[in-house]
């Protein structure tokens, strides 16, 4: 009796020391390694805010492709490109479409409602796994089973959702749903923030402890092992009044998808994570300006150039061609580039409208969005139709095509490709 007692008392001890382990977060598994080689190129914001110039659009692509995008009700947060098949996916929140020229677009195999989404990834929900052809979703964790259940709400967590490839979900005959998709990835995320992710793992936002201040990033496999710890700031070093910027993070793979580019916020420093525990400081931004606090909105990147959106306390919003604030954009006071080659950084006219068009003499240029080495940017048909002015030009061949397309209806929106 004595030693069936000793058994159990030694079953529970080593039970409640499992539990105990498993509440634990893991210890990282490798030794984060900052490459620090070569210098950061500094893009000077303040500096380029005060010398207005104009930028041609030649200097940062060399092709236009114009697609059609959808109407208003839902507008694109994020596009990506196919390879080898010159069709992109784009996530119309809370819809995904397959777009390719010259066919209509088909509504992808996967419905999820506004609130299933994430919220916290700025529009950029979706990763498409080139080799496999499967799409990765960045999940709220809520559904139809737990949206309403107010006592399981506080257990709920953002997850990564797995879908077939993309040959099935174009010709799948019923839609996926969360509720059964049954393969899916809950996000170790706690108070933390998910800055990106991919098909094998995602990466967490750090923050001082009791604070919103991030101090580095944590990046972890699908099953939430925890990979690697990043420290990068000092929380001390970074001072936040009510007067700073509203924070901003985004995140980007590089073609091959082996190299992913971020920022946190209220950093100034954009890094490269090219592993799950090497990392390198690309690009340190200066936008420090007592006077009017200046801060990102939107940040994006191709081989040519760097484009910033730029919101400074204290500056006029810059306006649509209707003089109205795009609900579906972010608000900007400045639009600011840095072109690789020169190593300058410029602040393009605010009446400008962008980069100016000397490719099909049609909309001036700003990009809204990337993907792979192209940047895009959205317009409604309307805007091209009424202010682009034809030129009889051989050059404008593609733009009068679409414009003149019966099939392009007035209230949809258009998505025009910048490529390199």
């Amino acid at each position: 009796m004595i030693t069936k007692f000793s058994t159990c008392l030694l079953f529970l001890a080593l039970l409640l020391n499992s539990c105990q382990q498993r509440n634990q977060p893991a210890s990282p598994q490798y030794e984060a390694e900052y490459n620090r080689s070569t210098t950061p190129a500094l893009i000077d914001i303040e500096k380029a805010l005060d010398h207005p110039a104009m930028l041609k659009l030649s200097q940062i692509a060399s092709k236009l492709e114009y697609y059609n995008v959808g109407d208003a009700r839902y507008t694109v947060t994020q596009a990506i490109a196919i390879p080898d098949s010159d069709a992109f996916i784009t996530f119309n929140n809370p819809r995904i479409y397959y777009r390719k020229q010259g066919i209509p677009s088909k509504r992808y195999g996967f419905k999820a409602l506004d609130y299933k989404w994430n919220h916290g990834m700025n529009g950029l929900n979706l990763f498409y796994d080139k080799k496999t052809t499967r799409m990765y979703c960045a999940l709220s964790g809520l559904d139809q089973d737990n949206k309403k259940d107010s006592t399981t709400f506080n257990d709920i967590r953002p997850c990564i959702g797995e879908l077939p490839t993309l040959d099935t979900m174009l010709t799948i005959q019923n839609y996926i749903f969360p509720e059964n998709r049954p393969t899916k990835y809950s996000i170790n995320a706690d108070a933390s923030q998910i800055v990106g992710f991919s098909s094998s793992g995602y990466m967490l936002c750090d923050y001082a402890e009791g604070s919103k201040i991030p101090k580095g990033i944590t990046t972890f496999n699908l099953r939430g092992d925890t990979l690697c710890k990043f420290i990068l700031a000092d929380a001390k070093d970074i001072n936040v009044s009510p007067d700073t910027i509203t924070r901003f993070q985004t995140f980007y793979w590089n073609t091959d998808q082996d190299r992913i580019n971020f920022l946190i916020p209220y950093r100034d420093t954009v890094y490269q994570l090219s592993s799950s525990h090497s990392i390198t400081p690309l690009y340190t931004l200066h936008k420090d300006n007592q006077d009017k606090p200046t801060g990102l909105r939107s940040f994006l990147e191709n081989p040519n150039g760097l484009f910033m959106g730029v919101f400074q306390k204290g500056s006029p919003a810059i306006y649509n061609w209707l003089g109205w604030l795009d609900d579906y954009k972010p608000v900007i006071t400045h639009r600011v580039v840095y072109l690789k080659k020169e190593k300058k950084t410029y602040a393009l006219p605010k009446s400008s409208g962008g980069f100016i068009n000397d490719i099909d003499d049609g909309l001036p240029f700003w990009p809204d969005g990337q993907t792979d080495d192209c940047v895009y940017m959205i317009r409604t048909v309307t805007e091209m139709r009424e202010t682009v002015k034809r030129t009889g030009s051989s050059r404008q061949k593609d733009l009068i095509k679409f414009l003149d397309d019966p099939k392009v209806f007035e209230r949809d929106y258009v998505m025009i490709v910048a490529r390199p």
